[in-house]
């Protein structure tokens, strides 16, 4: 656990890098439209993000709608970037060609069903945690070398969310279907909340 939190900050500190030699100060909030990946989006008008549909995190309704932890974050995130909570195009992906998703630029952002290791790390940048998973942390995954669009994320976990976000995420999805099954302590990371914009740590 301690190898994965150490390569998550590394990884994280790389990202922050970008930015810190050009005219942009990296502890100030930014304008979306700054960063070339966000602006695609915008004018795409719609972000689409790669998602594993597995229980409990990722499930079908009785209507055929995706619905989950992880599909309330993700409709999140369609409101921040685009206003829309309903801007956003699921795209399935697994274990064998998420990467290859954000390579060949089918999906922005991919919210992955398995734990960063050095192994994911070495096919895509992460931004911050967004929750926990086995062992480990799960975080949204874009394609290698994408570290503006990474920066956005950490903005919006770390400063744009309300603190209790993802405590509402987990209230909203599991207790109802699954439960005790998973307590909030096995599931919800808490983020440092950073009102200057940008991301120091999560704490688990």
């Amino acid at each position: 656990m301690a190898k994965i939190i150490f390569c998550l900050f590394a990884l994280m500190a790389a990202t922050s890098s970008v930015f810190a030699g050009g005219s942009r100060d990296s502890a100030a909030p930014f304008n979306d439209h700054d960063i070339e990946a966000v602006h695609r989006i915008h004018y795409n008008e719609i972000v689409r993000i790669g998602i594993f549909v597995e229980a409990p995190f990722v499930y079908s309704d009785s209507q055929g709608v995706l619905q989950g932890y992880d599909v309330y974050f993700a409709r999140r995130l369609g409101k921040e970037i685009l206003g829309n909570e309903n801007a956003v195009l699921f795209i399935p992906v697994n274990a064998d060609d998420w990467a290859e998703a954000l390579n060949s630029g089918k999906a922005d952002i991919v919210l992955p069903g398995f734990s960063l290791n050095p192994e994911a790390a070495a096919l895509a940048d992460f931004a911050l945690p967004y929750r926990k998973s086995g062992e480990g942390v799960a975080a949204p995954a874009v394609r290698k070398g994408n570290s503006g669009l990474a920066l956005w994320l950490n903005d919006v976990i770390s400063r744009r969310l309300e603190a209790d976000f993802f405590h509402k995420a987990y209230e909203a999805t599991l207790p109802p279907l699954y439960g005790n099954t998973l307590a909030p302590e096995d599931v919800v990371i808490r983020v440092e909340r950073n009102p200057a914009g940008f991301p120091n740590k999560s704490v688990y």
